[in-house]
């Protein structure tokens, strides 16, 4: 009886050890996204000094990595308009914090419309929103609470020039931060979460606008000059 008693305690031990193994084993392999299907509030939880991708309805990709432990709801309904990116969140702070994610493809409570333009802090030219992408990021963070975070997003061929702007809710106005290009991400540094966007310099698209409405005004030139002559050899 007692022999069985010990087989029955070392079977136990060794399946607790096992489950915990497992356990770790998920949290520790951030490259395989956890399919999330549902369309409404997402509750999640990070440990700390782990990292976990999600992706919404086969679609856009979050990933949370920190030191410390992180959970809350993600709300990322909009995955279908928002499409295939990635956006990914570093974090560095003192104590757990409970994060609360929304993802949209617009913020119309802010202004912020596809295609819109805007006069931004921190840039001499205006710049437009054709991300389809915004996030807003709030924490039971205080104020006196130090907190380092970075904020990467997937480039490519159309955001590549783009920055990572907040929304200052205070001055109503959007500012734009430096963003760096790295292991293509484009990537910012911040000390604070609010509402976080790409945007793109006009520069591009207006010069481009300009060149093609000179092109076919100079077409259109050519071709008069050239039924003029012809006219006249007539």
């Amino acid at each position: 009886m007692k022999k069985f008693s010990k087989i029955l305690i070392g079977i136990f031990t060794f399946a607790m050890l096992f489950s915990l193994f497992n356990v770790n084993t998920v949290l520790a392999t951030p490259g395989t996204p956890i399919p999330v299907s549902g369309t409404g509030l997402y509750q999640y939880q990070v440990q700390a000094n782990h990292s976990l991708t999600w992706q919404f309805q086969l679609q856009t990709r979050v990933t949370v990595q920190a030191n410390i432990s992180v959970q809350g709801f993600i709300n990322c309904s909009e995955a279908p308009r928002i499409g295939d990116k990635h956006f990914d969140l570093e974090i560095e702070a003192e104590n757990d914090l409970e994060m609360n994610m929304t993802c949209t493809e617009e913020q119309k409570e802010l202004g912020l419309l596809l295609g819109s333009r805007y006069q931004v802090r921190n840039r001499e030219r205006n710049l437009l929103y054709q991300e389809g992408f915004c996030i807003r990021i709030e924490t039971n963070k205080s104020g006196s609470e130090q907190i380092k975070a970075q904020l990467k997003i997937q480039a490519n061929h159309r955001n590549r020039e783009g920055s990572w702007a907040y929304y200052d809710e205070t001055e109503g106005e959007w500012v734009a931060v430096d963003t760096a290009e790295q292991n293509g991400y484009l990537v910012c540094e911040t000390n604070h979460f609010s509402t976080w966007t790409i945007l793109i310099p006009e520069t591009d698209n207006a010069i481009w606008g300009f060149v093609g409405i000179g092109a076919v005004f100079a077409g259109a030139v050519i071709i008069a000059v050239v039924s003029m002559v012809y006219k006249k050899r007539k």
